[in-house]
């Protein structure tokens, strides 16, 4: 396997990571496809994520630089290049340096929210309390989280699991802890 196909393939991986999921079908192809206009504002055709996975198996699957770019912006990098110059210098150690796509709490406004999703297609929307780290949920989709809990967080990072601390509130009856994104990490967004 050539350098170049490591590379297809760790942003293969980083970008089913992103998803949520393994690509297998039409339907998996189209709505990433959607996620990724949703996040970069660019279109990327099922048919193109179709030929760069090998699902078309009588086309070539070298994608265009072009291609390249949207996928690794939307595994959140700057762009093709900088994804391999992080392949590049990654280390296969359990514990690195946390650069990028990251917010602390702290940095929030009083009132501001946050959108967080996690596989497989849970989402809760926090508002940030104006205290360092306390948010209050205000909706959720498939999650254990209910509307009108409070907890704490200190930071959000794309692609990593995410600890929410001291939640009270809702049908729980002792303050507790709550992990999400345990097995492929969480996605967030500002809500304006």
């Amino acid at each position: 396997m050539s350098q170049t196909e490591k590379y297809y393939d760790n942003l293969k991986e980083a970008v089913e990571k992103i998803a949520g999921r393994k690509l297998y079908s039409h339907s998996d192809f189209t709505e990433l496809s959607e996620s990724i206009y949703q996040k970069t504002q660019t279109i990327l055709s099922p048919t193109t994520l179709k030929r760069f996975w090998g699902y078309l198996k009588n086309e070539s699957p070298n994608p265009q630089k072009r291609s390249l770019n949207v996928l690794a912006v939307f595994a959140g990098h700057n762009n093709w290049e900088d994804f391999c110059n992080y392949l590049d210098n990654k280390n296969d150690y359990s514990s690195e340096y946390v650069t990028r796509n990251q917010l602390h709490s702290f940095l929030m406004q009083p009132g501001e929210t946050i959108k967080i999703k996690w596989y497989p297609n849970r989402t809760v929307t926090l508002r940030h309390e104006g205290d360092t780290d306390m948010f209050t949920v205000m909706q959720q989709e498939n999650s254990k989280l209910e509307q009108g809990m409070t907890l704490h967080c200190e930071a959000f990072i794309k692609g990593e699991p995410l600890l929410l601390r001291n939640i009270k509130g809702g049908s729980i009856k002792e303050p507790c802890d709550y992990l999400c994104g345990k097995i492929m990490g969480i996605d967030y967004e500002i809500v304006k």
